[in-house]
């Protein structure tokens, strides 16, 4: 029985007993059975969908979010916990992989954009510097941390960065981050740092990374982030030390993108073209591109998969947003399959805990995205 048949049924239902009790005229029950009709139809699609033949292999159930955030970062300890930040100070915690989602109490209303956490309990988030009224405005970039699972979290501010993105964390004493600072005449203003006291302190490595690539790619304890001439850069010992790899991406074109499988397998997209290697940067060669710059993510070296959302300019300021398209490999790269277009599907900010299972946020929707 379909869900339309349920609705015809129920207002059918619904119909007779007005009638027999003359609770209404006649002249306003099919008016009210439609707007009936309709409200139990949206509610059913707005508890959960599932895009068909967009992905092979995988399913993605769409749930809606009860509560609104302008989100910059989300984070899964595992299959089941996991956290949201965003905007003036929201984080949100799930400990039943987005089933229900509880506010946490940050005590800022800065802006958070990272957060990371070691386990269950010990975790940490880096904020934006901010001009405003409230009392930690003005006080320079937030430091959160709990060592309570979220319950309660201390506060670090640090009065010269703009910005602290892309935390990542060893153990509780050691990690990295890429930090914003104020510009100054002659001077590099973005940085890697690293801590060995929790956060409580950052030094800056002076490496010529990009400012517009704002995160970190981390296989275990390797470490990639892209940076000025066409180079990667890499540290096996927890950022104390650093290499360089060079890519053919052409000297016209910066690396927009990396992905590393493990070690060995890593992609890098150059705009203009898709490049791999085997063996962690030694060697490179060109790719058919995936059209990268979605959710780029593979279940093992062969099976791999990219959302990409799609737009077109139709006039105006900004283009219009026509849907999504997912690329799909079988074969390590060497080919891909494109999907139809889906025109209501966006599915924005995403993190896999492990190969099987991802989960993402668009708006007020939540994804999981998992392989069947």
């Amino acid at each position: 029985m379909t869900k339309y048949t349920h609705i015809f049924k129920l207002t059918q239902k619904i119909k007779a007993t007005l009638m027999k009790y003359n609770i209404l005229p006649k002249l306003y029950i099919i008016p009210l059975l439609a707007l009936i009709s309709f409200i139990i139809s949206c509610k059913k699609d707005s508890l959960e969908t599932k895009p068909t033949n967009f992905l092979k292999g995988w399913e993605i159930e769409q749930t809606n979010l009860n509560f609104d955030i302008n989100y910059r970062d989300i984070f899964f300890i595992n299959s089941d916990i996991g956290f949201i930040v965003g905007y003036n100070g929201n984080i949100y915690k799930t400990n039943n992989a987005g089933k229900a989602w509880q506010k946490q109490v940050s005590n800022t209303t800065l802006h958070l954009y990272s957060v990371f956490f070691l386990n269950e309990n010990i975790g940490f988030i880096g904020g934006q510097a901010m001009n405003c009224l409230d009392s930690d405005c003005g006080s320079g970039s937030v430091f959160l941390k709990t060592t309570n699972g979220g319950e309660t979290w201390t506060k670090t501010f640090f009065k010269d960065y703009n910005k602290i993105y892309s935390l990542n964390f060893f153990d509780e004493s050691n990690g990295l981050a890429l930090i914003d600072t104020p510009d100054k005449p002659n001077s590099r203003d973005y940085y890697i740092a690293r801590t060995s006291d929790g956060g409580k302190s950052w030094k800056f490595i002076d490496l010529p990374i990009k400012p517009t690539y704002d995160k970190f790619y981390f296989i275990d304890n390797t470490v990639l982030v892209a940076g000025e001439n066409q180079k990667i850069f890499k540290s096996t010992d927890f950022g104390n030390s650093w290499e360089s790899i060079s890519t053919p991406v052409p000297i016209f074109n910066d690396i927009r993108n990396i992905y590393f499988y493990n070690k060995n397998i890593g992609f890098v997209d150059g705009v203009t073209n898709f490049y791999k290697t085997t063996n962690g940067g030694l060697t490179w060669a060109i790719y058919p591109s995936p059209s990268v710059g979605g959710t780029f993510h593979f279940y093992n070296e062969k099976e791999g998969f990219n959302i990409k959302s799609s737009s077109q300019y139709e006039g105006g300021d900004f283009p219009t947003f026509k849907g999504s398209v997912s690329y799909q490999t079988f074969d390590g790269g060497a080919s891909w399959k494109e999907s139809e277009l889906n025109n209501s599907f966006y599915i924005g900010l995403t993190y896999f805990p492990q190969r099987d299972l991802g989960y993402g946020i668009s708006g007020k929707k939540f994804f999981t995205i998992k392989n069947k």
